[in-house]
């Protein structure tokens, strides 16, 4: 990577030199006005360049800042214009034959040689500047894209796998089984919860977007069939309103906050177990309130392997400038709230 990048600065570095006008016969080096504002243009442009790559659209385009981001364009571009001219000043070709060296010669009949000296440059760096533009751009976008599929396939497989690893399947059947022999009307439906959740990682969770609904009835199969599992060994709240039809979300990005909390905040042999879970949809988007109080020892689940941390991170990848995440942990309680706009 870093050789390809050595070899385009070359290369576009050199485009002065091959592309370059000159009178006939004058050797190349004497021709210095044009020359260096040519050479110093192309520095700023490749300064551009990476700016737009690696700064102007990660952070203000992905965040829709569309004003600062087209302020920054013309900022660069007029440095572009400008800055060559200032540090070379800049020759203006005369018409006869007195015409002195190193000035790029006029066309025929040409009357305000200034004019077109000045025309002719502003073009060459105007098109070089939009095709930098567009390239980086593309090449930004492209790397974007490709970071949220890896993380979106980091997500799902980290799921896929905390739902049906062995020893969380262990338990959710020992309770199903024990509410069984007991002829609890909850084993059926908990079998329904365990069924739906296996159904919805695999089938549902690689698409972009998901009906917001299905999200949710994603996480209240996966609630509920905690709760047949612990049974009255834990306080679990659990409250959802608002109308969630009309509404899409990435798939798995809430799932990860509920999990932590029943990972760290459940143990059967502890008393006052507690946690709340709110989901509220609003018109433009869904909030997500936990609150767990911390114990010593896991619960059966294991962890899903993506984070609090790493599910923060494709919160800023798939949501910039469209979320809050407030996470408070105080050693004996932790709690997470969430607010993602969705339109």
């Amino acid at each position: 990577m870093i050789r390809k990048h050595i070899l385009f600065i070359a290369v576009f570095l050199l485009i002065p030199m091959l592309v370059s006008t000159r009178p006939p016969g004058e050797p190349f080096l004497t021709v210095t006005g044009p020359f260096i504002r040519d050479i110093i243009g192309n520095v700023l442009l490749l300064a551009f360049f990476y700016l737009n790559y690696y700064l102007f659209v990660p952070r203000l385009y992905f965040s829709k800042r569309y004003w600062e981001y087209a302020a920054a364009l013309i900022v660069c571009l007029s440095v572009i214009f400008i800055i060559p001219s200032l540090l070379t000043g800049r020759l203006t070709a005369t018409k006869g034959p007195s015409m002195p060296v190193g000035v790029r010669p006029l066309p025929p009949g040409s009357e305000d040689s200034g004019f077109y000296v000045l025309f002719t440059e502003v073009r060459h760096h105007f098109y070089l500047f939009f095709i930098a533009l567009f390239f980086s751009f593309l090449l930004r976008f492209r790397e974007h894209l490709a970071e949220i599929k890896e993380e979106k396939l980091k997500a799902e497989l980290a799921s896929l796998k905390s739902q049906i690893n062995p020893h969380f399947l262990f338990n959710t059947l020992n309770s199903i089984y024990s509410l069984s022999i007991r002829r609890d009307e909850r084993a059926s439906d908990a079998i329904l919860n365990l069924s739906s959740l296996m159904r919805y990682v695999i089938r549902d969770a690689g698409n972009d977007r998901i009906l917001l609904c299905n999200e949710l009835n994603y996480i209240k199969s996966f609630v509920e069939l905690q709760q047949a599992r612990l049974g009255d060994t834990a306080g679990i709240r659990f409250e959802t309103s608002g109308d969630p039809s009309k509404l899409e979300i990435a798939p798995l990005i809430l799932i990860t906050y509920i999990e932590n909390a029943f990972k760290h905040g459940i143990n059967p042999d502890i008393d006052n177990c507690k946690i709340e879970i709110e989901l509220q949809v609003i018109p433009d988007g869904i909030q997500l309130h936990v609150i767990n109080k911390k114990v010593h020892v896991a619960s059966g689940l294991q962890d899903t392997g993506i984070g609090v941390q790493n599910t923060a991170e494709r919160l800023k990848r798939i949501y910039p400038a469209r979320h809050t995440l407030t996470v408070d942990d105080d050693g004996d309680t932790y709690s997470v709230t969430l607010s993602i706009r969705l339109t």
